[in-house]
């Protein structure tokens, strides 16, 4: 028994464990792995940072590259100060008058210096001639970036043709050792075209510039919500519930509309080559709520374009003599319904549209055929209006009786020359380039209705008849300070609160009237309304830089005929609670200008 326990005792056991050094050893092996790879990480971040460096310093190299060739021609063609290396402390590329890249020795070109040279024209010259910048490093790591320039001349190439060398030294991060990248281009004599070669680095076309363009604005009003615990014009309204914005009616979600009608444009510009192009718009309604991107309601607004262009050959160039694009516009129309009350905008349809451009076709009388013109034509055209409609009546807040005509022109004058009518009679030189608009409105009426008290603006709060306003400018060799010309007539009554009063509007009428608070009481609500009228008179700019020769900046001359703004307050009290709106109404202009700018010295 005794022997069989001491057996036992003393048997191998068989699950003996790893001994203290089998652990010391595998907690070595541990160790030595996780130093690898924090020495393999430590090194890929090293590299990272050096990537990110290099391509900084590319960056840095190639924005010095682009301002040195920016650089006027005589500036840069004079080369470096001759004192650049000893203004930049020294520099390790040069020797012995020759560039010799420390970076990359296999380049030997001589280069040019001078002592005339500059020294405000970095980064070719700049304090004492130094030809040295440092660009901070905008990473935030704090490695400064040093740059020299160098304008050298290669054997391999002619000696018009300067080569230009940025050469950008930096401390590569985790090491004390320079890296450096080396960026270059050629820069060839400017040949073959105009311009001044000590201002610019490279000539321009030879010819003059010169552009126009006119429009002819139709009418519009817009209707826009307000407070109509503010905007009282009759018994104070009770405020109505929390902050804006204001809808136009209780209860809808409607706070703007605006109705346009149909207008007109046209442009050209002329430099090697002549391109000009029209368009016509047609009358629209918009409808807009909370968000302005996402109208509640939008129809009509179609355009009609036309383009034509001389530069023979050229990818994508309009054509010469394009057929006119005509077309109608058709009636645009939205209704506002809210409770008893309710909004209506009708643009007018049958307005007759024509854009018209060319170059070698007359685009009206006036604009000899061979002369690039372009026109954009209106005519015609129902009546349009704004109700504000209740059971019991309604207020026409705007009537447009339709009809009427617009038209809006540029010519550009090379080889025959114009009319006092469209302009550049005269040419000389480059020729002659002109815009005009004109436009004959049909008559307005704001605030018709069933005002209390019978005849008080019994024919409305505001009436405009007999509109008509025309604008021409020109400019060219001979047209340099030419003024313009421009004509405006329109009768304008409206009620002061006793009677109709008449203001006569022309070109220089600059005027602000009043009108007289109206009243409809119903049994579904009360309206009550107040106009202003505002008239803007003519205007025109003439930037004249350089009058005598037109060189520098180039003339320009931007004329309109004024404006004529009849705004209308509405407050509206119903079952549904209390709104205001105003409704803004413009005649919309006459406008056109012109440039010119000559050609510069060959």
């Amino acid at each position: 028994m005794l022997k069989r326990l001491v057996r036992r005792v003393t048997a191998p056991r068989e699950d003996t464990g790893f001994s203290l050094i089998e652990l010391l050893v595998a907690m070595m092996i541990i160790t030595a792995v996780l130093v690898i790879l924090m020495a393999v990480q430590t090194s890929a971040l090293v590299t990272t940072a050096q990537s990110r460096q290099r391509t900084q310093a590319t960056a840095v190299s190639n924005q010095i590259l682009e301002e040195l060739r920016s650089l006027p021609w005589l500036v840069l063609s004079r080369g470096l100060h001759t004192n650049f290396a000893g203004a930049a402390g020294g520099d390790a590329n040069v020797a012995g008058g020759s560039l010799r890249p420390v970076a990359d020795p296999s380049i030997n070109e001589v280069l040019v210096t001078s002592s005339s040279q500059a020294t405000d024209v970095p980064p070719l010259s700049g304090t004492g001639g130094s030809n040295k910048t440092v660009s901070a490093d905008v990473s935030g790591v704090g490695t400064p970036f040093t740059s020299r320039v160098y304008v050298s001349r290669s054997s391999a190439t002619t000696t018009d043709v300067l080569t230009l060398t940025v050469i950008t030294t930096w401390t590569r991060s985790g090491r004390s050792t320079a890296a450096s990248v080396i960026a270059r281009s050629q820069a060839y004599a400017p040949d073959g075209g105009c311009g001044d070669p000590a201002n610019q680095p490279f000539l321009g076309a030879c010819q003059a510039l010169l552009s126009s363009s006119g429009g002819a604005l139709g009418p519009s009003i817009t209707l826009t919500g307000q407070d109509p615990a503010t905007t009282v014009v009759g018994p104070a309204a009770p405020p109505a519930p929390g902050p804006g914005p204001w809808p136009l009616l209780p209860g809808s979600n409607a706070l703007t509309a605006t109705l346009s009608l149909s207008r007109a444009g046209s442009s050209s510009t002329s430099q090697q080559a002549t391109a000009t192009d029209s368009v016509v718009t047609h009358g629209g309604v918009v409808v807009e709520g909370v968000d302005p991107a996402t109208p509640l309601a939008s129809d009509g607004s179609g355009k009609l374009t036309n383009a034509a262009s001389n530069d023979v050959g050229a990818s994508g160039a309009a054509p010469a003599n394009p057929a006119d694009v005509v077309g109608t516009g058709p009636v645009a129309t939205t209704n506002i319904p809210a409770g008893p009350a309710s909004l209506s905008l009708t643009a007018g349809t049958g307005t007759s549209g024509t854009a018209r451009a060319s170059t070698t076709a007359s685009c009206r009388t006036g604009i000899p055929a061979g002369q690039p013109c372009s026109a954009g034509l209106l005519s015609s055209g129902s009546a349009s209006n704004v109700t504000l409609s209740l059971p019991t009546g309604s207020v026409s807040v705007w009537g447009y009786a339709g009809g009427g005509s617009s038209s809006t022109f540029t010519g550009r004058f090379t080889n025959a020359p114009g009319t006092a009518a469209v302009g550049c009679a005269t040419l000389a030189g480059a020729g002659c380039t002109s815009a005009g608009s004109q436009r004959t409105l049909g008559g307005s009426t704001f605030g018709v209705g069933p005002w209390d008290g019978g005849v008080a603006a019994a024919n409305g709060l505001v009436r405009v008849a007999s509109y008509t306003d025309s604008v021409l400018v020109e400019r060219g060799s001979s047209q340099r300070t030419t003024a313009a010309t421009a004509t405006r007539s329109a009768s304008v009554q409206y009620w002061d609160g006793a009677g109709y009063q008449t203001l006569t509007v022309t070109p220089s009428t600059n005027q602000t009237v009043n009108g007289g608070q109206v009243t409809w009481t119903t049994p579904n609500g009360t309206v009550t309304a107040k106009a202003t009228v505002a008239v803007t008179p003519a205007m025109s700019i003439a930037s004249n830089p350089d009058p005598l020769l037109c060189k520098t900046d180039g003339c320009s001359l931007d004329a309109e005929a004024g404006t004529l703004t009849v705004t209308v307050t509405y407050t509206l009290s119903t079952p549904l609670g209390s709104s205001a709106f105003t409704a803004v109404a413009t005649y919309g202009t006459a406008n056109a200008n012109a440039g010119y700018k000559a050609a510069p010295d060959a």
